[in-house]
């Protein structure tokens, strides 16, 4: 891919790779940041200095090589500067995930790690449960003392905000000189978080070796074929929104490639903002070349512009990860761009699988071929491997594969010990096949079976049926608890803004799914519905989240069955 700097392959950490830009290539613009149609630019010298003085302060204030600071900023100028500012002050930067209204998830991450500190915006959900710990009477400007009993050696919050002398001002305006601390290529970088949507987040470790290794393999692998990306001289520029703190949108892959980053300023949420038309206006003004994307935000994006006529031009790519696309999610993206790319990979490997697509040519949940230096394969219960086209257990191993999750509060850690075979693979507790061709097909978390009756319920399959209809968005099929069948199937439905589809037509389109089984008592048709027209809750990192639905299902259905659907 375009941007790719040769005499950078010999820098094996983050700051060398990020100073060496700062000297060579000063006033190149390495992120841009679009906040209601205003654009903020930030160079590599700048990213280097702001960085460099942000980690100077973390220095002054006794933080040491190794402490853990957990970030919990959307993504903002603000968090991309502080996650720098740590790694140049040697410590290691954690994804400080808050999912749960009580905290619990946040806490049992920030225990975990033992962090030391807490960077938090002046306003938002984080904000509102890290101020509880906060004395008014300690409060010190941008630095306040902190007492969580759930993780004790949580000492400090890190304030950041925008009113009055913001947090950046202080720093741009600011005297206090740049400061580095050595790094070794094998030291760890960031700890980023799995997606919680089965429980809570599991902490994986990121080196500064392995942020690099898996920055440019996968950049290989993406412009493999495709002639606009081959030349390393040509300026690059893509969009992506996905969270910084995230494996899919690291802060610091743009210091592997030095590529030009485009994305939204979200450090303040307002739900009256239309991020569709906004992201677009963005990708339109930078002349991106590429987007990043999940399922639902590119799906958003293309009704918008529908409704103007469709994009004035199409994109390079479209890149979409995150969860198995469907079929006519890959239509959706050919009407934005003339290639796509897909890929399979999780938190814990980076990247799995690719396909690269030239036509909508494409089968639901087809996540391509496995890349160079990854191995893959697919397991009964009982470990045999399973025949080509049989659904089983995807077990992976190789070069991505991260070398277990990141406990410090105890030793060994008590997540590592069923995570890998005794031979070193990794259960990824997806359940999936490979086709004919060596495709991999993924097909959704084994946690997510139903048992219903005697039978076992795999619902990917009935969510691609119920996505085919032409009213219907998304699907998630969830179980709800049931005194005979053990788990009953409760579809969650968001439709389109311009649906009428009511509970009547939706149960005939599932009868007809089901018309060749009708007469068999256990068919496992939708008993209960959730309709709804506003987006599904999502977790941070782009996909249903299935916890909720699940919850919402069970709260709603579970074994008293009063009702069988209702809309929201």
């Amino acid at each position: 891919m375009g941007g790719v700097i040769s005499s950078m392959k010999n820098l094996e950490t983050i700051p060398e790779r990020l100073q060496y830009l700062s000297e060579k290539d000063p006033d190149k613009e390495l992120y841009i940041f679009y906040n209601c149609g205003v654009r903020d630019a930030y160079t590599c010298r700048e990213l280097f200095t702001l960085g460099g003085r942000f980690a100077y302060r973390l220095h002054q204030l006794g933080f040491q090589k190794g402490d853990v600071i957990a970030n919990t900023l959307a993504n903002s100028p603000e968090r991309l500067v502080t996650d720098v500012g740590i790694v140049m002050a040697g410590c290691i930067a954690l994804n400080g995930q808050v999912l749960l209204a009580d905290g619990s998830d946040f806490f049992h991450s920030a225990k975990t790690s033992r962090s030391r500190a807490v960077i938090v915006a002046d306003e938002g959900p984080a904000w509102q449960l890290v101020n509880k710990f906060i004395s008014d009477d300690v409060r010190d400007g941008w630095l306040s003392p902190l007492a969580v009993a759930d993780a004790p050696e949580l000492k400090s919050a890190i304030v950041v905000s925008r009113r009055g002398k913001s947090f950046l001002q202080e720093l741009k305006t600011g005297t206090q000189p740049t400061f580095l601390s050595p790094s070794e290529p094998d030291d760890i970088l960031m700890v980023m978080t799995t997606s919680g949507s089965t429980g809570y987040c599991k902490l994986v470790p990121r080196t500064h070796r392995d942020t690099i290794s898996k920055s440019v393999h996968q950049a290989d692998e993406m412009s493999a074929g495709v002639e606009w990306a081959q030349s390393t001289d040509k300026k690059y520029i893509f969009y992506s929104d996905r969270m910084l703190g995230w494996s899919g949108g690291c802060s610091f892959y743009s210091f592997c490639q030095a590529d030009t980053r485009v994305m939204l300023d979200q450090f303040s949420s307002s739900s009256s903002r239309d991020k569709a038309s906004e992201l677009w206006g963005a990708v339109e003004a930078e002349q991106c070349q590429t987007c990043v994307f999940v399922a639902q935000e590119m799906e958003n994006v293309r009704e918008s512009l529908q409704k103007s006529g469709g994009p004035r031009k199409k994109l390079n790519m479209v890149i979409i990860g995150g969860q198995p696309c469907r079929k006519r999610q890959i239509q959706s993206a050919f009407c934005l761009a003339e290639n796509v790319y897909t890929l399979y990979a999780s938190t814990e490997a980076y990247p799995i699988s690719s396909i690269h697509l030239k036509d909508a040519n494409y089968e639901s949940n087809n996540c391509g071929r496995v890349v160079k230096g990854m191995f893959v394969k697919v397991c009964r219960d009982n470990g045999e491997l399973c025949e080509t086209n049989e659904t089983g257990t995807i077990y992976i191993k190789g070069q991505y594969l991260f070398p277990g999750y990141f406990n410090r509060f105890e030793n060994p850690n008590p997540q590592n010990l069923n995570v890998f075979t005794a031979d070193g693979w990794f259960n990824t507790e997806d359940y999936g096949h490979f086709n004919d061709h060596g495709e991999l097909f993924v097909f959704g978390r084994i946690k997510d079976i139903i048992t219903y009756g005697s039978s076992v319920f795999y619902p990917g399959w009935l969510e691609k049926k119920l996505v085919e209809h032409s009213d219907i968005q998304e699907a998630v099929i969830v179980p709800v608890t049931d005194p005979v069948l053990y788990q009953n199937v409760c579809a969650c439905i968001r439709l389109r803004q311009s649906s009428d589809l009511d509970l009547d037509k939706l149960k005939d389109y599932c009868d007809a799914i089901f018309l060749a089984d009708v007469s068999v008592c256990l068919t496992p048709k939708p008993k209960y519905f959730i309709i709804m027209k506003e987006e599904f809750p999502y977790t941070s990192t782009g996909k249903p989240d299935k916890q909720l639905l699940k919850r919402r299902a069970e709260e709603m259905f579970g074994y008293s069955g009063k009702t069988t659907s209702t809309k929201q």
